[in-house]
Parts: structure tokens; C-alpha cells; sequence
């Protein structure tokens, strides 16, 4: 079978390597579709460490049942999405529902040195398994990121949300435009997106932005916040991006109290004003992904249609142009690949 190598710093490299073999009480699911996600990238250009040539990469993904073990509840057939974050479930994290945090959790789709989804076969326990219906693989597969901006966007109360007048999102990449389409979703009135290159701000309005600003030619990036939102700022921010520039807009844009949501996780380490944190009190949360409950909740609110992921997918490759997407990527100057999705039809 086909599968995506990353064998080095800015080398990706097509391989024929054996069908997996189920272990017991493992399926066989043959991938459909495997999204890339930022953090692929940032690997494949050795930024991160948080993958370890060589291996496969891709965690965000959709498949079909090819094999079901004995006793399995899904028949051969079945569409699913893949939780990709395995968890031992006995761990005092696990057990208080944050598997995102389990401290026994060997293996994590396509991170690290563990091979992931960007091939045409994998196998998984029924645990990680989420059924759908009624959408393409395509759009199954969005369930991961759409999760994470899911989790980001809960840490902020229906009241927070309902009370804000004005909420920064900063960046208009994949998960800065699903957070954008969550507090949509949840009532957010007036949302402000941030983002350094035209083509994504253009993209965001599309998908319910309220206002945009590039901070990169706006000049004073508060000062073009105040004006936007009449000199109040804004009372929540969330950011998408994860280095040193875009944490200090989230917090530049807040007023007194304000609360900035961290999901952005490109650079280990970041510098922010901590006077202005510590003198404006203003509270900052992280989030790292999902609960499996978020993952559940965003396979079924895609399945329901209830937001349109479509417009980010900005491109579908086939598996066998795996190399090439990275490529695409590395050469994304305009923003204009914003979610490359391989399929394997």
C-alpha cells in the first residue's frame, strides 16, 4: 500500500509498505480521507521536534471498516472518524474525561516517532471509533481540528460569549476560521479576525467575520482594534497561531478583565507583556485539543451540517501527491492553501 514518509527536514518521500495486520480486537480501515494539519507541516520543516523521521504522519482522518475483529459492534463497512489520540483510560486524568491529558498514552496518529493516517490502511481499537453518515470523508475527517477549536471556544461560558460585544480570533488559518465558526454557531455577535495575509481575511469574512484586520499593514494593530470596536476593545480573544506576535495581539486587544483563550502551539516558547497581563488583570487560558465527548460532538454537528467546513478545504489531492502537498504548502506565500485533504478513492 501507499503511504506518506516524512524521512527527513523538508523531505516527504512516497513508499510501498505492507497492509497492516490487525491486532486482536483491532479493525482494518481503510483511510478515505487525511487532512494536513499545521503541526504536520511545522514538522515536515523541522520546527517542533513533535515528529521523528522516519514515519507517517496524519491525525486527522476518515475512513471505512475494511475488517472487524470478533464480537466488534461495526460490520465491514461502516464510515468512521478516528479519534487519533489513544488513551489508557485508568489514569486520574482519564478518569476525570481529560484523555487529552493521559499520562500512561503511548501512541498519538502520526506524531512523534508513531506512524499515523497518510496511507491507505490502518488499524484502531472500536474505542476511537465514530461512526457518520450523510457527509463525505472529506468533511468526517475536519472532526479533528473542528474539535480543537470546539474545546478552545468552550473554555468561554455561554454568558462570556453572549455578554462579549467584541471577540478577536487571531489567525485565519484552519483552526482560527473553525473557532470563528464556533462562537458563530454559538451567538457571538461582533468577531473580529486577525490574520497576515489577505486572501485568509477575504476567506473569513466569507465565513461570518464581522470585521478583519492585517496586522501586518494595518500599522498600529491596537489602534486599528479601538477603532473597530468604537474604543471599547474587545472582551475576549482567541488565538490560533502560537508564536510571540500573535499572543501579544491576543492580549493588545483586550480590554480591563479581558480573557484571551491560548489554542495556537507553533513555538515552545512565546513573549507577552506580562505588566499589562498582571496590571489589567486579564486571564489566559490554555487549551491542548480535545476530549473524546468534543471529538463525538463535532463528528455529529458535521454529520448534522450545523457548520460548512467546505470553504476552508481549499484543496483535495490524492494520496499518491502526498510529496507534492507538502510542497504546495512550502510554497504558500499567498495563504491560498489553507486545508489540503488527501483522499484515497
Amino acid at each position: 500500500m501507499k503511504a506518506v514518509y516524512y524521512v527527513g527536514d523538508l523531505h516527504m518521500e512516497m513508499r510501498d509498505i505492507p497492509v497492516p495486520t490487525p491486532a486482536e480486537g483491532e479493525y482494518l480501515i481503510k483511510i478515505d480521507a487525511c487532512g494536513i494539519c499545521g503541526s504536520d507541516y511545522e514538522g515536515f520543516l523541522g520546527k517542533t521536534g513533535r515528529r521523528i523521521a522516519p514515519m507517517i504522519m496524519g491525525h486527522e482522518c476518515a475512513g471505512t471498516i475494511e475488517k472487524a475483529p470478533a464480537g466488534g459492534s461495526y460490520p465491514p463497512g461502516t464510515k468512521v472518524a478516528i479519534f487519533p489520540k489513544f488513551f489508557c483510560g485508568e489514569c486520574e486524568n482519564c478518569k476525570k474525561g481529560l484523555v487529552n491529558l493521559c499520562t500512561n498514552a503511548s501512541r498519538y496518529l502520526g506524531v512523534l516517532a508513531d506512524d499515523g493516517a497518510m496511507t491507505e490502511y490502518i488499524c484502531a481499537k472500536e474505542t476511537y471509533l465514530i461512526p457518520y453518515e450523510g457527509v463525505s470523508a472529506d468533511i468526517a475527517s475536519m472532526a479533528e481540528p473542528a474539535a480543537v477549536a470546539y474545546n478552545g471556544v468552550s473554555k468561554l461560558s455561554d454568558e462570556q460569549i453572549a455578554s462579549a460585544e467584541n471577540i478577536l480570533v487571531v489567525g485565519a488559518g484552519t483552526i482560527g476560521l473553525l473557532v470563528l465558526l464556533w462562537l458563530k454557531y454559538r451567538g457571538a455577535k461582533h468577531v473580529i479576525v486577525s490574520d497576515a495575509t489577505d486572501f485568509r481575511l477575504e476567506l473569513a469574512k466569507k465565513m461570518g467575520a464581522d470585521a478583519t484586520v492585517n496586522p501586518s499593514t494595518c500599522g498600529d494593530f491596537t489602534q486599528a482594534i479601538s477603532e473597530l470596536t468604537g474604543g471599547k476593545m474587545c472582551d475576549l480573544s482567541v488565538e490560533a497561531v502560537g508564536i510571540s506576535p500573535t499572543a501579544a495581539s491576543s492580549i493588545d486587544a483586550l480590554k480591563d478583565a479581558g480573557m484571551a483563550v491560548w489554542i495556537g502551539n507553533a513555538a515552545k516558547m512565546v513573549s507577552i507583556d506580562m505588566q499589562k497581563v498582571v496590571t489589567k488583570e486579564l486571564e489566559i487560558k490554555g487549551n491542548y485539543i480535545y476530549s473524546l465527548d468534543d471529538f463525538k460532538t463535532c463528528v455529529r454537528l458535521l454529520a448534522e451540517q450545523r457548520i460548512d467546513v467546505r470553504p476552508m478545504i481549499t484543496h483535495h489531492m490524492d494520496l499518491s501527491q502526498g510529496v507534492e502537498a507538502f510542497e504546495r504548502l512550502r510554497n504558500n506565500k499567498d495563504g491560498r492553501a489553507v486545508k489540503i485533504i488527501l483522499t484515497n478513492d
